[in-house]
């Protein structure tokens, strides 16, 4: 037992059964509320990076954004402990405009698909990205297509995300591809 306020005993909990007191669990939520934050570190400056872009100071951001300077400023350095909030995170999005999701992976969060779901995914998306004109010329018979193990296939429907977030941003036809979108 430990003491706080005045002197009033109170049980010794570690911070996961503070997170998770109020989290019933069969909500599924109580694996979510455990993990800690660490994604902090690159957070911070890809936040950081953000704002600059945007060219808005820190006090400025934390207007508009509606949360404190401190909290913004702890959220680039990396101290703040906890992740910020979804709602925090739509504010980001709609201030720098960018996609919430991307926000919400670079914090750090993960969302979990059914295996099936995510290998009908992969091999639509695969599917769709052999098609893609810059690609066609390596693949020239199709049959080679078909013995591609899924592995390798999703291997390459990730690595096209990459290239789309990070060098062919113009890219409409691969972005489409990426997402699911009928052509």
């Amino acid at each position: 037992m430990e003491t706080i306020g005045y002197g009033a005993p109170m049980p010794t909990r570690s911070p996961t059964e503070l997170l998770l007191r109020n989290i019933p669990p069969s909500s599924g939520a109580a694996g979510v509320a455990a993990i800690t934050w660490e994604a902090r570190a690159s957070f911070g400056p890809y936040l950081r990076a953000l704002r600059e872009s945007a060219r808005l100071s820190l006090r400025s951001a934390s207007e508009q954004m509606g949360v404190s300077f401190s909290y913004l400023a702890k959220m680039e350095t990396g101290e703040r402990a906890s992740p910020p909030t979804l709602k925090v995170l739509q504010r980001m999005a709609k201030l720098y405009g960018r996609d919430l999701r991307e926000l919400m992976h670079e914090a750090g969060f993960r969302f979990e698909t059914p295996a099936d779901q995510v290998d009908e995914n992969i091999d639509r998306q695969f599917e769709r990205l052999v098609t893609y004109p810059a690609l066609r010329p390596m693949l020239m018979d199709a049959g080679v297509i078909d013995m591609i193990p899924r592995k390798l296939k999703r291997q390459w429907v990730e690595f096209a995300r990459k290239l789309e977030k990070h060098f062919v941003d113009s890219d409409v036809e691969l972005k489409d591809i990426l997402s699911g979108k009928e052509a």
